[in-house]
């Protein structure tokens, strides 16, 4: 009985490392997704922000 038990242990043990391996590749992969997601958004909002200059000269407001 006691040699069935940790067998079954044994094999539940397997696989949750085979789990904690695959959920790490996932984890791996959505970090590299929001690395690059992150500096896209940082060049787009500089562009933004140069765009914006470039419509608004330095102008005095219209209530001045």
């Amino acid at each position: 009985m006691d040699n069935e038990r940790l067998i079954k242990i044994e094999t539940d043990i397997v696989y949750l490392q085979d789990t904690v391996r695959e959920l790490n590749e996932i984890v791996s992969a959505q970090q590299v997704a929001i690395t690059k997601l992150e500096k896209q958004n940082e060049a787009l909002n500089k562009r933004i922000e140069e765009l914006d200059s470039e419509a608004r000269p330095n102008r005095r407001p219209p209530h001045y």
